[in-house]
């Protein structure tokens, strides 16, 4: 009798008394309070530490001219091969193939040969809004020489890299159109760099549609003079046309992969932190913690008197 009466006395301190709990949460308020500072404190420190980035978004459509049915897809091919990607399995597109492309390493290896992003990458210090300026960290990098500091302290590829996936960002919309955007935290910058890496796209896909085109069209002029066969010589007529066809587009055609709908943009407004939801956030945070720190006290300090 006297076990039962024990055990009955313990399941009744384990049954949950939410009056109770509100008398312990009201008792232990001044500390929940001291919780609730301390964490809105510290959430508006971290997001005023948190620097502003702007993002530059383009919103383009595949060229289907760029190569028709029948057609060699000669530059896709070549920008398959920067992507490492087959596109010769099913489901493959040109959207697909545009945004592997600018994801890939070699693709960055390119942009970096020809322009001078790596320290807008991995130099970067802060950005000045008065003078609308990117100042950079002096430690590694010299701006008015335009020179590393110390060429072994020099970021790695991989490094920049890592850098520029962070702030690339590509997506396919459910109409199909592909939305690229690049976040930095120079406006300016966010804008050139994006306009850079599609113009490069397109670029690429034309240069190697050019050459081998060219390269085509020699191989099909040979055999136009070797073959004697009416059908066979009508067939290399038909491939001579549509060469011919692909490299008028070629050369007439400056956005030969993706075409714009929406051009890059300098962004006036920040895309990111959203200081107001940290600092919530934050503040929701050291209301939880309060009320947990105040209920392990009390319940936990009861149990082990028990």
């Amino acid at each position: 009798k006297l076990m039962s009466f024990v055990e009955k006395e313990f399941k009744n301190d384990d049954e949950i008394n939410f009056k109770e709990i509100l008398f312990v949460l009201w008792g232990s308020k001044i500390l929940i309070a001291i919780c609730i500072f301390c964490f809105a404190i510290g959430s508006v420190y971290y997001s005023l530490s948190i620097p502003n980035k702007f993002t530059s978004i383009s919103l383009l459509k595949a060229n289907d001219g760029a190569v028709s049915s029948g057609q060699s897809s000669s530059g896709l091919d070549f920008l398959g091969s920067l992507a490492r990607v087959n596109i010769s399995g099913p489901g493959s597109t040109k959207s697909n193939l545009a945004i592997a492309t600018l994801e890939s390493r070699d693709f960055l290896r390119h942009i970096l040969t020809i322009s001078d992003s790596l320290p807008y990458l991995t130099a970067v210090k802060e950005y000045n809004k008065q003078s609308k300026k990117i100042e950079f960290n002096s430690e590694i990098y010299d701006e008015e020489n335009k020179t590393w500091i110390d060429p072994l302290k020099k970021p790695s590829f991989e490094k920049a890299y890592r850098a520029y996936g962070e702030i690339l960002d590509t997506d396919i919309t459910k109409s199909g159109f592909v939305e690229v955007s690049i976040t930095h935290r120079s406006p300016q910058f966010a804008k050139d760099f994006l306009v850079l890496v599609i113009d490069e796209l397109n670029s690429l896909s034309r240069t190697r549609d050019l050459l081998e085109s060219e390269a085509s069209l020699e191989y099909l002029n040979r055999q136009l003079l070797e073959t004697k066969q009416t059908d066979i010589r009508y067939s290399i007529n038909e491939l001579v046309k549509i060469e011919l066809r692909r490299q008028m587009l070629a050369n007439v055609q400056m956005e030969y992969l993706l075409k714009p709908l929406d051009s890059a943009f300098v962004p006036e407004l920040k895309s990111s932190p959203n200081r107001p939801r940290i600092c919530i956030n934050g503040t929701l945070l050291g209301f939880l913690i309060g009320i947990l720190v105040t209920l392990i006290r009390h319940y936990g300090f009861r149990r082990n008197q028990t």
